[in-house]
């Protein structure tokens, strides 16, 4: 199979290369949501910068769409970025983006360029992460005039 899979602290990371058929995606989603580390992800990123092509068949798009939307409800604040510069492979994520959002998947995505862009969305990502739990965490101040 053209691709490998890392878990990060907070994410999972997957890069593949060459001709790139359904099944393959579809590895790589089962080996994430099955994991128990999945509920605690914050970020999935899919590199395909090396990736020549993309075999789909026609319902190719619809049938990953649905598994991710299976996915987000229980993962509601995934944020999930796709890495390449290959028009086709482009094309791919603006696809399946599209889809997903059509269907009111709450997760955050990004397409970038390289990996280091990717990298430094994801540390924006968690600044917003951390900034939303401490406002979360913080009573509101209520203002009593008879004390």
């Amino acid at each position: 199979m053209p691709f490998e899979t890392k878990w990060e602290p907070n994410g999972f990371y997957a890069r593949f290369w060459g001709d790139v058929r359904i099944d393959e995606i579809a590895a790589k989603n089962r080996h994430f949501s099955n994991s128990p580390r999945s509920d605690k992800a914050h970020y999935q990123i899919f590199d395909g910068s090396e990736i020549t092509s993309i075999v789909l068949p026609p319902n190719g798009i619809n049938e990953i769409a649905s598994h991710d939307i299976g996915m987000g409800y229980y993962m509601k604040n995934l944020s999930v970025i796709h890495i390449g510069s290959n028009p086709e492979v482009r094309e791919f994520y603006e696809r399946y983006i599209s889809t997903c959002l059509r269907l009111n998947l709450t997760w955050k995505f990004q397409i970038c360029q390289t990996l280091e862009q990717a990298r430094t969305w994801i540390q924006q990502q968690e600044k917003r992460r951390e900034e939303e739990l401490e406002q979360a965490a913080t009573p509101p101040f209520y203002f009593n005039p008879n004390f």
